[in-house]
């Protein structure tokens, strides 16, 4: 089965100046608790000849209270529940695992960012040097997770999608200690 979905790249960039909003209906990305369909709580949009669509985010921010302490990171990958929706004759254990490994790659991409930014020095003045790992970091994502759609004709190569899948759990566990 063939999904057409479109997928919205939120790059948000959260400082003190000012902060992107967020459902109050969000999951932050855990091993534990992965989504299922009843997350997709969106109202499905009819005649766009799309079966669902996800949305999903990289939050990033820090905070340094001033210049003798440490600056600290928070990267969090997201999935919006009120954003993402699903017909409801498109629900098949292969769409959902679809939506699962683009879930997943968010969060490899926020580990990577959490590696980066924990092992980067920053100076007196981080805000350059964090807007250029984030922006690395949102670039590496769009490329990756376009690939990925590109390679799985959009999740109707079962096949790629399992290839998929398996690397995308490769690169979580090689990045575990960068879990938040």
């Amino acid at each position: 089965m063939r999904y057409v979905l479109t997928i919205f790249f939120s790059f948000s960039f959260l400082t003190g100046q000012g902060q992107t909003i967020v459902s109050n209906d969000t999951l932050q990305w855990r091993e534990s608790r992965p989504i299922t369909w009843d997350d997709f709580k969106g109202e499905p949009m009819e005649g766009l000849g799309l079966a669902g669509e996800i949305f999903c985010m990289n939050l990033a921010n820090f905070e340094r209270p001033n210049a003798f302490q440490k600056t600290k990171f928070k990267v969090v990958a997201i999935f919006d529940r009120t954003k993402s929706w699903i017909d409801s004759n498109a629900r098949t254990e292969t769409g959902l695992i679809y939506f699962l490994v683009m879930f997943n790659i968010y969060e490899v991409h926020a580990r990577s960012l959490r590696r980066d930014l924990a092992t980067s020095k920053f100076g007196y003045d981080p805000t350059p040097l964090f807007q250029e790992k984030y922006n690395n970091s949102m670039t590496n994502l769009a490329n990756e997770f376009n690939q990925f759609r590109r390679e799985t004709k959009m999740g109707a190569d079962v096949s790629a999608l399992m290839t998929w899948k398996k690397r995308v759990e490769e690169e979580l566990i090689t990045l575990e200690e960068f879990r938040r």
